[in-house]
Order: C-alpha cells, then structure tokens, then sequence
C-alpha cells in the first residue's frame, strides 16, 4: 500500500514539475496534449474557442496547433494575455458574452470548442456536480449554435451525478461521442473527457 502511493504521488508530481519547468500555465497541457495525439482535433481549424480557459494553459497549447487560425479565449476571471489569443472576459451563459464571440469571427461558426472548466468546488459533491452539469448544458447548447456541423467538442465532464444524463444529451447532439481519461489526468478524479463531431440537426 504504501509504495502504490508514492509511485502515485511520483506520477503526479512528474506533470506537475515538467509543466513547471517548460514554463507552462498548468499540468493540464498534458492532457490536451494526449487528447490531441489521440483525436487529432486541431486539424484544418480555423476558428477556436476556449471556454472557462484560465489559466491559460489549453490556450497556450492550442495556439501553437493554428498559428494562422483565430483563438479566443473566455472566462469570468481575468487572464494573463498570450500572444495571437484574443480574450473575452465573461460568462459563456450570457449572451452578450456569445455574440461577442461571434462578432470576433464575423458571424462565422467554429471548427472546434475546448473547455477544461471546474466550478469552484464547495465540498458538497451533488451541489458541485448540479452546478458543473448546469455550466455543461450551457456548453453544450452553445455548441450547437455555434459549431459548424462537422465541428467538434473536447470539454471535461465529471462522472458521478448528471453525467448519465448529460452522456444521453451528447448522444442525441452529435453523431460521434468518445470518451477518454488521459495518462496525466489523476487516477482518483472523477474526471474524463469527451470528444464530440458531428452536430445532429434536429
């Protein structure tokens, strides 16, 4: 027992001290990283958006993958600005904050949204879980105004209460869902992430 814990804690400490020492916002570049070589999402995007994106590190990231495409970038709190990322501060739900976002793209739709977002965590689990899936369905709806039909989804859901519900709303939205917990997503999160393509027109 003891050693299967300080082999966790050296797993965990490799992301974090790596991301640390190449300068990266967070240990989260990881596993957008690992969902990238997986899934392939960046390629032919032009327009990108990262909802909930502080620190920045998804951003930092992505913008590196469409040096010619435009990326913005969206959050309530504030963020450190990154070079070719255009920031909007703001809530995804309202929608000023969402026709802003598609004033910056001419009234285009996007190739791809990304969304590593937590709610700040109160330690009731079914509250945080009711306010997460609240912020998800928010999400997803925006997805389908604002995805261009081959586009695709890579956001981080959390399974416990809701997820079942949201896994049939994903369903019934896009033509492809895949799941998938990443190497450097901690083993004891409740975590994983969806990639989703292909909007259903209802």
């Amino acid at each position: 027992m003891p050693n299967r814990h300080w082999r966790k804690s050296q797993s965990d400490d490799f992301f974090l001290k790596n991301s640390k020492q190449k300068g990266y916002r967070s240990r989260s570049v990881y596993k957008l990283s690992e969902i990238d070589r997986k899934f392939k999402i960046f390629k032919n995007v032009t327009n990108l958006v990262d909802i909930g994106s502080c620190p920045g590190g998804w951003s930092e990231y992505a913008i590196k993958k469409i040096p010619s495409g435009k990326l913005l970038a969206v959050d309530i709190n504030e963020m450190e600005p990154i070079d070719g990322v255009m920031f909007i501060r703001g809530d995804i739900e309202e929608q000023t904050i969402q026709d802003k976002l598609f004033n910056e793209i001419n009234n285009e739709k996007f190739d791809l949204i990304i969304s590593d977002m937590s709610p700040n965590k109160t330690g009731n689990k079914v509250s945080d879980q009711y306010k997460f899936y609240n912020i998800a369905d928010s999400i997803l709806e925006f997805s389908q105004n604002g995805l261009m039909s081959k586009g695709m989804m890579v956001m981080k859901v959390f399974i416990g209460l809701g997820f079942e519900e949201f896994k049939s709303d994903l369903k019934e939205s896009f033509e492809i869902v895949n799941y998938f917990k990443p190497k450097s997503s901690r083993k004891e999160s409740r975590e994983t992430y969806v990639i989703a393509k292909n909007i259903r027109y209802n």
